[in-house]
């Protein structure tokens, strides 16, 4: 169902502003997919077709690399683990990364950075560029996911927190999640009110 005037079903929009608060987020919008949807839709609500942007010196999640090839991403790497290492490639690259993406959970079994650092320290060397989190597997078992810690958008499967299958959360920055509704116009595009109320109930 899509209600007149909110384009979507009144139940979950109620949804996805219960779940913005619980993570102290401007908005959230629930997508089809899982987390690779949601970080899909994330990233191409934050940056362009054939854009650099900084990710970690790790082998991208086989999913993730799919979302980049299919836009052209060109992926540049900084070990996370290592500030100084982030420091010399965003100094090497800075005029050309549009995008950063940081992944929550392990890409590599000796993998020790501190999600929220790391966001830091990018921000605090590219103000003006967004950052976007892979939070799987770690939303609700952490204290804070990426737009807790600083990025402009988070993004997990429902499914990881108990949820319905097939279900994605992107939550954080109003401009952001507004651009990635934007895209979800049609009617079946919607996550239905039965399915958003499943999401609360893993919740």
């Amino acid at each position: 169902g899509v209600v007149p005037g909110l384009n979507k079903p009144t139940t979950t929009k109620k949804v996805e502003e219960v779940i913005a608060e619980v993570f102290g987020a401007e908005r959230a919008q629930l997508v089809w997919g899982s987390g690779t949807g949601a970080l899909r839709w994330a990233l191409m609500s934050t940056v362009k077709p054939g854009d650099a942007i900084l990710v970690h010196e790790a082998p991208i999640y086989p999913t993730t690399q799919a979302s980049v090839e299919s836009m052209s991403l060109r992926p540049i790497r900084a070990d996370y683990n290592d500030p100084a290492s982030i420091a010399a490639v965003i100094a090497a690259h800075k005029d050309e990364i549009k995008g950063v993406l940081v992944q929550h959970t392990r890409q590599k079994i000796d993998d020790r950075y501190d999600l929220e650092t790391v966001i830091t320290q990018i921000k605090s060397l590219l103000p003006d560029v967004p950052v976007v989190t892979d939070d799987n597997y770690a939303a609700l078992k952490v204290k804070k996911i990426g737009c807790q810690a600083g990025a402009v958008l988070a993004s997990f499967s429902c499914f990881k927190t108990l949820g319905p299958e097939g279900v994605g959360v992107v939550i954080g920055k109003k401009k952001y999640v507004d651009r990635v509704e934007k895209c979800q116009y049609s009617g079946g595009s919607q996550i239905q009110g039965y399915q958003a109320m499943a999401v609360l109930r893993g919740l």
